[in-house]
């Protein structure tokens, strides 16, 4: 089991296959997904049954699993069956399934996290954003946790739509949605080449932060 002061800090090899650039963007969106878990309860991952929405090529299952998430405990689900193949290589033992976001295989109250990364901008129809929010409420226990990480600011990518605080918190109104912004904007990161020295103090500044990190619990 790992302990929390221990997941704290990735280890550099989690990061190895990208770029300077990107590794400052997981990097530091990672740090703050953990500080987040802490803050609700879920520092320590074993044990816990985890569902990822849109897990496309499993990065983000991956960095579970080394925070110290159960290798059969990490679900994920994606449209793209190519893209689960690959994921499916280097996560033997988690259960995949080819599934759209608005419909999930599982039953009601299946898991204690969710996670649902740059999830509802690849969802560009309103009525999928809501079925969504309403399945990932759907299968997590009461008292369960959704996060969610997206972008604020409309990307340059034509196939996405970027999810607004205000649009974030109406998915999933009733319940409190806790937002913090997050991402110095990855043109300015790579234009930096990820240099933390470059990068960290114009993190600081509200206005050059492209992405939301948010937290959704649900009723018990």
């Amino acid at each position: 089991m790992t302990a929390p002061a221990a997941i704290a800090e990735p280890d550099v090899a989690l990061y190895g296959r990208l770029t300077a650039a990107e590794r400052y963007i997981h990097h530091t969106r990672d740090q703050a997904m953990l500080a987040l878990l802490r803050r609700h309860d879920r520092g320590r991952l074993s044990g816990l049954r985890i569902l990822e929405l849109g897990c496309g090529l499993g990065s983000l299952l991956r960095s579970l699993l080394h925070y110290g998430a159960g290798a059969t405990s990490l679900h994920g689900i994606d449209a793209d069956m190519g893209g689960l193949a690959q994921a499916r290589g280097s996560l033997p033992d988690g259960p995949l399934a080819v599934a759209d976001v608005g419909a999930l295989p599982y039953r009601d109250h299946s898991f204690d996290l969710a996670f649902a990364f740059t999830v509802f901008s690849s969802v560009r129809d309103e009525r999928t954003r809501a079925h969504g929010a309403t399945e990932a409420m759907r299968v997590l226990r009461p008292g369960g946790l959704l996060v969610v990480y997206d972008f604020v600011l409309n990307p340059t990518n034509p196939r996405v739509r970027a999810i607004g605080p205000g649009e974030l918190r109406r998915l999933f109104d009733p319940l409190p949605v806790a937002i913090e912004r997050l991402t110095l904007a990855p043109p300015i990161v790579r234009m930096l080449g990820g240099r933390r020295a470059l990068c960290a103090p114009l993190e600081r500044l509200p206005f050059l932060r492209t992405h939301m990190l948010a937290a959704v619990v649900k009723s018990a």
